[in-house]
C-alpha cells in the first residue's frame, strides 16, 4: 500500500499533460489566471502556452509568477464566496488597480517578445452579468476576435481581452 504524503500540497504540481498545450503556430497569447501555474494562454485555442516556446528572461518569468500568485490570492478569496467575495470582485473587476496594473505591465514586456493581452476580469456569474462592448482603459468599442474556440472581444490600442459572450 502506497504512503500517504502529508505534504502534497506543498509540492509543486506535475508538468501539464501535453493535450493542455497549445499546439497553434505563431499565435496571439493572453496573460490570464486560469487556476494552473502557466498563466500564458493560447487566443485562439485557450489552452497554455508551451514555455519552451518562449524566449523570455528570468526577471520576465520571476514578474509573472510574482503577478500570478498575488492574482491567484484575490481570486480565490473570490472563489470562495465568503465575507471577502464582494471586495476581491471589485479588486478584480478594477483595471486600474495594483494587481491589474503589474499584470499589464507584464503584459507589456511579454509583448516584446510575442503578441500577447491582457485577460480582464468580469464576473459572469454576477446577477446582472453583461459582457463588455467598450474597453475600460480608452473606452473604444471592443473588436470581436473571432479565431478563437469562443467570442472573444480585444481592445488593440490597450492590449485588452475580455469574453465576448
Amino acid at each position: 500500500m502506497a504512503q500517504y504524503d502529508i505534504y502534497f500540497k506543498l509540492r509543486p504540481p506535475e508538468l501539464t499533460p501535453a493535450d493542455e498545450l497549445c499546439r497553434c503556430l505563431h499565435t496571439p497569447m493572453k496573460l490570464m489566471y486560469a487556476l494552473s501555474y502557466n498563466p500564458l494562454h493560447c487566443m485562439n485555442c485557450n489552452l497554455e502556452i508551451p514555455l519552451d516556446t518562449l524566449t523570455l528572461s528570468s526577471e520576465v518569468v520571476e514578474a509573472i509568477a510574482n503577478w500570478r500568485d498575488i492574482y491567484q490570492a484575490i481570486y480565490l478569496l473570490w472563489l470562495d464566496s465568503g465575507s471577502y467575495e464582494e471586495w476581491a470582485r471589485e479588486q478584480l473587476s478594477d483595471i486600474t488597480n495594483e494587481v491589474n496594473l503589474r499584470g499589464r505591465v507584464v503584459q507589456e514586456v511579454v509583448n516584446s517578445s510575442r503578441r500577447c493581452y491582457y485577460c480582464h476580469f468580469q464576473d459572469q456569474s454576477a446577477e446582472h452579468y453583461q459582457p463588455m462592448k467598450v474597453c475600460p482603459i480608452c473606452g473604444d468599442v471592443l473588436q470581436d476576435y473571432t479565431q478563437g474556440i469562443f467570442l472573444q472581444r480585444i481592445c488593440e490600442r490597450n492590449s485588452i481581452v475580455v469574453i465576448g459572450e
